[in-house]
């Protein structure tokens, strides 16, 4: 699992920075980041949090 940062989303092209992956592997998954499972100190969208007010 990589957590990587987006640079840019264009029709069905997804420019990030930082994956570990070698040039032209395919990415299987995609999943939004969640602070409350990972890294305390992200910046997320404020739609995140409200996706998550009620999930516990």
């Amino acid at each position: 699992m990589t957590f990587v940062e987006i640079i840019s989303v264009t029709n069905s092209t997804l420019t990030v920075k930082g994956l570990d992956a070698i040039d032209g592997t395919p990415i299987l998954d995609i999943k939004p980041y969640y602070p409350v499972y990972d890294k305390k100190d992200a910046k997320v969208p404020e739609w995140v949090d409200r996706l998550m007010e009620h999930y516990f």
